[in-house]
């Protein structure tokens, strides 16, 4: 069933009918925007809706910080409106020194950042049409999938528009199964396609016409020549990664055709916008052909396997190292190959795949070539890389002071780098420096590193981020908190913050946990984690609906997760459902028998339902596995107490005060009732 009918989702098999179709709709002032990525590549329609919608409302005041940022990588022209995004260290390195690349899940964040200002949006409804969605990017994609499951269709309708809902469509996954579930579904009538404009000026997204076709080669490179120029002059800086880029390609030099992918593929790549960079790479090849120079093509293949990496397809990307390995023996392309195959089996591959022995082989190969290296500023920036990497393996084997003797290692080697060269990898292992130090609970020296790299680099979120959960650890809670809220300033939104400061507040009180927790799973989800503990913080507030429902809501996602069944059975046990409670807590068991918890919350239902023999094995398991819980004893005894086995209930009741945290008040009353029984029974 569709949990949504307002959103509205045309389809229809050309463009001119699915616009008409959008046309007719009796929604005030919509506003339109197109999806094709041929047009601006990453964020073509996101990025156009904020040019359209920001200046509007820009008076109203400063935007949250994250919501800013959100909206200039989406938009990067509205930095004349909105001020340009505070330099970090990864964004200010020079492309030659650029040692640290985005999470995938960095385009998540800009979504949910875009999807917030929307969603703050003041003023009457808006209605907003996305056209050639079939055709956008992925940042696009995953913008709609976000904005389509969080926005109240009665404050902004969305209504996109594509080619067709069959299962072959070229929708990405996640926009159409939330299509599928919010939007309520139109096939657009046919109607005459008038469009009478010239292809080039479609850049690259409509049908070649017969005036274009009929052209010779050299005629149609000068009118790509011309629209590229005419793009390039224009302030809108965008078209430089999606039109300008297809124009210099069909032009007549291939070298300026190079030269345009080349940097939308370096932006691309520092925006963590890796689907549109790795077609651009492919591009490339096209241009390149098959007789290239070495140096542009390895270029054109170490970018390539970079974005498969940081796309999450290691296998893709080990194909994509290997060929490059194979074409040459330049030392440094093979130092920088092998280091690069060891982050793949330390890292990226999941668990059957994983293998840090092989990690470990790569990244000695790696170090090996550095001595063959002639440039010794190389040499010294290879040495400091390939240790820091070697770290890397050594802490997932298992081995956390080895790993800090090789980042010291680095860091040494880096002392003999030109100064002002190489900032950001100083930085890079300082943190990776920080981190070891905090594992190995060397708690004071960590910070010491942290403060260092904060100062260097203040707006990069992930080293105070880091440095929050190091003084939660330590219970320097209103530490953790300033870099908490320093943290939602200078980054866009993640899900992973607000759980920590829920878990904070819990922990220390003085905040919403609530509210923490489920912005957390407004974000995502998916957040098994922040759904079990809102849960949790509702059944302790006498709420357990809304526990039910939420744990509801999980499994749709996740049917058999063990957790959110037995948070859904305490709930339904507190609803006095103990059936359903019991059916909930089977099914949690038979995914994992070794929670205590289930067993606990199980021996509760069966008790309700005067099963005691079932209660008693369910206790007794618990216990076995948490030997140490004197609420488990309690409860226990409490049970063989219901059963009238007083010398059993008194036993449990005593052994349970001998354990900490035990609630000694309500033991000894239970104990003093059970040594009466016992006695008359004498």
């Amino acid at each position: 069933m569709r949990e949504a009918t307002a959103h509205l989702w045309i389809t229809g098999p050309t463009r001119a009918a699915r616009e008409a179709a959008a046309a007719a709709l009796p929604f005030p002032d919509p506003v339109s925007v197109d999806c094709h990525r041929g047009l601006r590549g990453p964020y073509t329609g996101a990025g156009e809706l904020m040019r359209l919608l920001v200046p509007r409302t820009h008076e109203r005041g400063p935007l949250p910080g994250g919501t800013r940022l959100s909206i200039l990588a989406a938009a990067p022209e509205l930095s004349a409106l909105l001020g340009a995004p505070e330099p970090t260290l990864t964004s200010a390195a020079p492309p030659g020194e650029r040692t640290r690349w985005y999470g995938h899940e960095r385009t998540r964040r800009i979504a949910n950042g875009l999807v917030d200002h929307l969603a703050a949006h003041p003023g009457p409804p808006l209605t907003l049409v996305f056209h050639d969605v079939h055709e956008a990017d992925a940042t696009d994609a995953e913008f709609l999938a976000i904005a389509l499951r969080r926005l109240d269709p009665a404050r902004v309708r969305i209504v996109v528009c594509s080619d067709d809902d069959t299962p072959d469509s070229s929708l990405a996954p996640a926009t159409a199964a939330e299509l599928c579930r919010r939007a309520e579904h139109r096939e657009a009538p046919a109607v005459p396609d008038t469009y009478a404009g010239e292809f080039v000026g479609t850049d690259g997204t409509g049908e070649p016409d017969d005036i274009y076709r009929q052209l010779d080669p050299a005629a149609r490179a000068k009118l790509h020549d011309s629209r590229a120029d005419e793009l390039e002059a224009s302030p809108a800086w965008s078209w430089r990664l999606g039109a300008v880029p297809y124009h210099r390609a069909h032009g007549s030099s291939p070298d300026a055709g190079h030269a345009a992918c080349e940097s939308a593929v370096e932006y691309c790549l520092g925006m963590g916008y890796y689907t549109a960079a790795l077609e651009l790479t492919a591009r490339i090849d096209d241009l390149l052909g098959p007789d290239a120079p070495w140096p542009a093509r390895y270029r054109q293949l170490r970018q390539r396997g970079l974005c498969l990496a940081l796309l999450d397809r290691p296998a893709e990307a080990e194909a994509a190292y290997y060929d490059v390995l194979a074409r040459t023996t330049d030392p440094k392309v093979h130092t920088t190959v092998s280091y690069a195959l060891s982050v793949l089996f330390t890292r990226l591959y999941d668990a059957p795949r994983k293998d840090h022995v092989r990690a470990l082989a790569h990244i000695n190969t790696a170090i090996a070539f550095i001595d063959q290296l002639p440039d010794a500023e190389d040499r010294a920036f290879h040495t400091a890389f390939m240790h820091n990497g070697k770290a890397l393996v050594t802490m997932h084997l298992g081995d956390l002071p080895e790993a800090l003797r090789l980042v010291d290692t680095a860091l040494a080697a880096v002392e003999d780098l030109p100064p002002g060269r190489h900032h950001l990898h100083k930085s890079v292992l300082h943190h990776n420096r920080a981190q070891l130090l905090a594992r190995l609970g060397r708690g004071q020296e960590a910070l010491e590193e942290y403060e260092r790299i904060v100062a260097q680099d203040p707006n990069h979120p992930e080293y105070r981020f880091d440095r929050a959960v190091l003084h939660h650890q330590q219970g320097r809670f209103q530490a953790a908190l300033a870099d908490y809220a320093e943290v939602e300033r200078i980054s866009p939104p993640f899900a992973e913050l607000h759980y920590n400061r829920g878990d904070l507040y819990s922990a220390a009180g003085g905040g919403d946990a609530a509210a923490e927790f489920a912005r957390a799973l407004e974000l995502e989800p998916t957040r098994t984690d922040a759904r079990i503990a809102l849960a949790e913080l509702w059944l302790d507030d006498e709420r357990a609906t809304e526990a039910a429902e939420l744990a509801r809501e999980g499994l749709a996602l996740s049917p058999d997760d063990p957790s959110l069944l037995c948070v859904q059975g305490t709930a339904l046990l507190a609803l006095g459902t103990a059936d359903a409670a019991l059916h909930s807590l089977d099914r949690a068991l038979a995914v994992d028998p070794a929670t205590p918890g289930a067993h606990a919350n199980r021996a509760s239902a069966h008790l309700a339902l005067g099963h005691h023999e079932e209660a008693l094995r369910d206790l007794t398991t618990a216990l076995a596995l948490s030997p140490d819980d004197p609420d488990l004893l309690h409860n226990r005894g409490y049970v063989h107490e219901s059963a009238g086995q007083w010398a059993r209930a008194l036993d449990d009741y005593t052994r349970a005060l001998e354990l900490p945290g035990a609630d000694r008040e309500a033991l000894e009353e239970r104990r003093a009732e059970c040594r009466e029984r016992v006695s008359a029974e004498g």
